[in-house]
């Protein structure tokens, strides 16, 4: 018998590690709460990554509070190395069972409201009365795929890269991949490597080499401050770029669309339109790929900066123009018959949020929750774990744990949850 009208002090939505480390806060101080969570703890991992994803950050760099490199917990000793997606499932699997609150799995939130001073949560198993809310539900949003999608022949298999699990489910035939970003141009590498005819639409994104004058590139940007950029510190058009391309597999390594492309891939311009039958591309592949690699070698001068201003003794190295780019002044491929040449489409652009199911006034013309560091107009109402929430880590292993200890300061300085404490 479902349950109805079940008190809560505090209601964590979502089983990531965004919401897990607001509950690991909140255990710590005895404060009673539960989590939801639509599918099982680590979902998104589970569900929303290919076999043989690997994080783009290395070890080191995993600051879960007890739970992070270093500890007896971790499950690797290397510094330097990079969970695959089973290894990241696991160990988020694990710190959720460290930590040992309360987890209602398989239960979706069907809507959030106000009566009062008190939150009313609708699932699709219960309604629970709460009056703390931390929507941490997803760093990203919805899978995302352009309209534009929806004139092409019914038989060419389309999926988002969210979707995509391994070449060996992809039907025979060649594939095209939509968007250079991280997880589009690892897709791409990893379909090129296995044997697949091969295209890639090149958007506007940089790429990062994975290591530069003897350390990691994620070495770098620590040191020199990326993961600590603010909202305050960079415009809302530049936090929500294409994210550069690089490769935690394989131990780590470079990704350039160029050696790609002496390997068999095939680059293309974005996507224009779509046909029944074709595929036809913008003439912008030159403009693109001059755009990537030129974030690489503007990257690799303020490493060169800092390291001279800091005065560190690194080994010599320089990163200059890619001279190859020149044959691509021309756009090669205008434009794909489809079925002829590929039988599938991935498309790897991005989400969007889709905050509809909170009865709230929370989000602003772009769909962005209106929150600054989690806290939201409506007293006991937050949200964790998104991108860009405060900083450029927010949405990361590096930086999640500092926004959750945030929330669950604010949390204790108030009075909502007094009278359950």
């Amino acid at each position: 018998m479902v349950k109805k009208n079940i008190p809560a002090p505090i209601a964590i939505i979502g089983a990531g590690i965004a919401g897990l480390c607001v509950s690991f806060y909140l255990a710590k101080n005895k404060i009673p709460h539960i989590i939801i969570e639509k599918g099982e703890v680590a979902n998104t991992w589970i569900k929303e990554r290919w076999e043989n994803f690997h994080l783009v950050n290395p070890n080191w760099a995993i600051k879960i509070p007890e739970y992070g490199f270093g500890s007896e917990y971790f499950p690797s000793k290397n510094p330097d190395g990079f969970l695959n997606k089973n290894q990241t499932i696991d160990y988020i699997k694990s710190f959720a069972k460290y930590i040992g609150s309360e987890i209602f799995t398989n239960e979706n939130v069907n809507s959030i409201s106000k009566e009062n001073s008190h939150y009313r949560i609708v699932t699709n198993k219960r309604t629970i009365k709460a009056n703390t809310v931390i929507i941490a539900s997803g760093a990203f949003g919805d899978s995302y795929i352009p309209r534009i999608n929806s004139e092409l022949n019914k038989n060419i298999l389309q999926i988002h890269s969210s979707e995509y699990k391994s070449v060996d489910k992809l039907p025979q035939g060649g594939v095209l991949v939509v968007g250079a970003g991280q997880s589009g141009a690892q897709i791409a590498e990893e379909l090129l490597e296995n044997g697949k005819e091969t295209w890639l639409s090149v958007s506007k994104c940089g790429r990062r080499p994975r290591n530069y004058r003897g350390k990691d590139s994620s070495w770098w940007n620590y040191k020199m401050g990326s993961f600590d950029k603010t909202v305050d510190d960079v415009p809302f058009k530049q936090r929500w770029g294409c994210s550069p391309h690089t490769s935690g597999s394989r131990g780590g390594h470079d990704i350039n669309l160029l050696n790609l492309a002496e390997q068999g891939l095939r680059l293309c311009g974005t996507v224009k339109k779509c046909t029944s039958n074709k595929i036809i591309f913008n003439d912008n592949l030159y403009q693109n790929l001059i755009f990537s690699d030129q974030h690489a070698i503007n990257w690799a001068q303020k490493v060169d900066n800092y390291i001279v201003k800091n005065n560190l003794k690194m080994p010599p190295e320089k990163i200059n123009e890619d001279t190859r780019i020149s044959n691509y002044t021309k756009n090669n491929i205008t434009d794909i018959s489809v079925l002829e040449n590929i039988s599938s489409i991935i498309w790897a652009t991005g989400f969007r949020y889709d905050f509809k199911w909170i009865k709230l006034d929370i989000t602003n013309k772009f769909g962005h929750p209106v929150q600054r560091r989690g806290i939201t107009k409506y007293n006991g109402l937050y949200f964790m774990g998104l991108q860009w929430m405060h900083s450029s880590k927010s949405a990361q292993f590096v930086g999640v744990a500092e926004d959750a200890k945030f929330i669950v300061d604010d949390i204790l300085s108030k009075n909502i949850i007094k009278e359950h404490v």
